[in-house]
């Protein structure tokens, strides 16, 4: 928590107070919605609209009648922009409409405008001033949204980022009336990286003092370093205290007319380019950073026209990142949605799904976590994701990685709750009915489809954190090793490392006390040394066994000491897990595991 930096004459108390975000117990909201962009919590719920970018990039478009002539980009957005209302979307809660890379220019005396002509294109561009194009999507009750980078070019090569122009670029910003920014990291690196996002947030924070006006900012920085880096969770941790989101994985896959699949990896040649699964499997990981005002984001969802994603992966991407709390950002053509809603009934179902919207703006503002993984797999197996969400209820994503039809038994007791011939109420969110459920769920989910739910446990007793606990990635689009309880759940067993299988071995639930108890025997507890985790009996109290989970993800007991991976290799199933003296933001001492609400710190 970093209030007395950044807040004059209130208190961190009156601003979550005044914002409803005041933590009142287990269950509610507990998180720093304040950045140094601004000194008013703004985008304390996951950002909903449309960005350009995985669909259309920076080529030329043309109307729906496949006319050019006198047709820029500005009206192709602006066109989006009312098929969005047209079809509903705005009114689901899609208000944000980003334009990505390409729609700037700079003077020679370093002023920032609109491009006449689109990225290279012979297609004209954006007005030179972009006051009346706000202006239009406002009228809509919509957002405007901009993209610049923290270097001196963009990614794509356009003289427009913010560097050495960062308080004339924010001043433009708010003057003509932008909600929001993207930055992203071209031109900079780890030695300079931080500082130029630094000097941004306060260059914002300068432009819309006094104007009521506020400008969120949605940062790149942590998605160019990879999980096995020390600076990925470094720049996690700094991101927070400039702005309100954050990219934390290589670029969705961009639209290739010779793809056929954007599911899996690898796409288009490009190594900086995952598939769903593999944008899903990296974010997820982060789940603990999750919070009001603080949100990871997975990229744009591909759902709608031509995004090369059958039917059920549709529904999958948008319930997998609902689960995880992304930004739900559209990358389609909306314009064909609207032009013909009967067509697009099925995607515009998927988008305007308000079940599944609510466990995606959640108050709780949790990051869903990965309760269990079957297989390593993109293609083979069940996934089962688990997001805490406020009140105690937990939302409850079962995606089916198999080519076919797969029967699942979800059983309620691996994903937090006791007592299990009570009577809970789970709703199946894409059903929309509900119906009073046990120990377990079953279903049967066609391929590379989904089951969702949420669970209220009423008065049969609150949920505890269970789940795996996973070693950090041995680099984007792996899998990394599960703690798992060698031979079975039994007295002295070894704890360590192991492929992750979903059997109830390599579940974990984290207790009220402290103490990590196996699923498999609710008696036995992790207890850690320099010499080996291994499991004893539960005992309240003893040092050995009690650890505090921390939000940059150590796993630590009193005295300085945290669950590491000997030799600090994320590669090797055969590692010791022990105890070690904790260091700074090591991968090797970086763990996902479940929890009931954000890690405070």
């Amino acid at each position: 928590m970093r209030w007395h930096r950044r807040l004059v004459g209130l208190t961190a108390a009156t601003v979550l107070a005044s914002a409803g975000l005041l933590a009142a117990g287990p269950g509610s909201a507990q998180a720093d919605p304040v950045a140094a962009n601004t000194p008013t919590p703004i985008g304390v719920k996951p950002l909903m609209g449309f960005n350009n970018w995985a669909r259309f990039t920076c080529a030329a478009q043309a109307r729906l009648d496949g006319t050019r002539d006198g047709y820029s980009f500005q009206q192709f957005m602006q066109d989006q922009a009312k098929a969005m209302s047209d079809t509903g979307l705005v009114a689901a809660g899609y208000t944000n409409l980003t334009v990505d890379d390409c729609w700037m220019q700079r003077t020679g005396a370093g002023y920032l405008h609109g491009a006449a002509a689109w990225g290279g294109t012979s297609q004209p561009g954006f007005d030179w001033e972009l006051t009346d194009y706000a202006a239009y999507l406002h009228g809509l009750g919509m957002q405007a949204g901009l993209y610049s980078t923290s270097g001196v070019n963009t990614c794509q090569g356009v003289p427009g980022g913010v560097m050495g122009h960062e308080q004339a670029d924010a001043n433009s910003l708010a003057y003509w009336g932008i909600d929001s920014i993207k930055l992203d990291n071209c031109g900079t690196d780890s030695t300079n990286r931080q500082g130029e996002f630094t000097t941004f947030a306060n260059a914002l924070n300068t432009a819309t003092a006094g104007t009521g006006r506020k400008i969120l900012f949605n940062e790149s920085a942590p998605a160019g370093y990879g999980p096995a880096s020390a600076e990925k969770y470094n720049t996690m941790d700094w991101v927070r205290t400039l702005g309100q989101m954050w990219r934390v994985s290589p670029d969705i896959a961009v639209w290739h007319p010779s793809t056929t699949s954007a599911w899996d990896w690898p796409h288009g040649g490009d190594y900086y380019e995952g598939g769903v699964y593999q944008n899903f499997t990296d974010a997820v990981a982060l789940a603990r950073y999750n919070a009001p005002g603080n949100a990871n984001d997975a990229d744009m969802l591909l759902i709608g026209d031509n995004n090369q994603l059958t039917l059920p992966e549709q529904r999958s991407q948008f319930a997998l990142w609902s689960a995880m709390g992304s930004p739900l950002m559209i990358s389609t053509d909306v314009r064909k949605m609207a032009a013909d809603p009967v067509t697009y009934a099925p995607q515009l179902g998927i988008l305007k799904n308000a079940d599944i919207i609510a466990v995606d703006q959640d108050a709780l503002g949790a990051g869903g976590y990965l309760a269990s993984r079957g297989n390593a797999s993109a293609t083979a197996g069940i996934d089962v994701v688990v997001k805490p969400l406020a009140g105690g209820k937990r939302a409850v994503v079962v995606l089916n990685k198999n080519a076919t039809a797969t029967t699942y038994t979800l059983d309620l007791g691996r994903v937090g709750f006791s007592n299990l011939t009570c009577t809970r109420t789970a709703r199946d969110l894409w059903s929309h009915t509900s119906t009073g459920v046990q120990g377990s769920i079953t279903a049967t989910i066609g391929a590379h489809d989904n089951a969702m739910y949420t669970i209220d446990p009423g008065s049969c007793g609150a949920a505890a954190p269970t789940g795996m606990i996973q070693s950090a990635q041995p680099g984007f689009q792996a899998t990394p090793f599960c703690l798992d309880a060698y031979g079975g759940a039994t007295t002295g067993a070894k704890v360590a490392l192991y492929g992750c299988t979903g059997n109830s071995n390599q579940q974990w639930t984290r207790r009220a006390d402290g103490l990590i108890a196996s699923y498999q025997n609710a008696g036995l507890c992790v207890s850690g040394d320099s010499t080996g985790l291994r499991l004893a009996a539960c005992a309240t109290g003893d040092p050995k066994q009690v650890w505090t989970y921390h939000r940059d993800g150590r796993l630590t007991q009193a005295g300085g000491v945290c669950m590491d991976i000997f030799g600090g290799s994320l590669t090797d199933s055969a590692a010791t897990v022990g105890t070690y003296a904790c260091g700074s933001h090591q991968p090797n001492q970086t763990w996902s595991a479940p929890f009931d609400a954000p890690p405070a710190a």
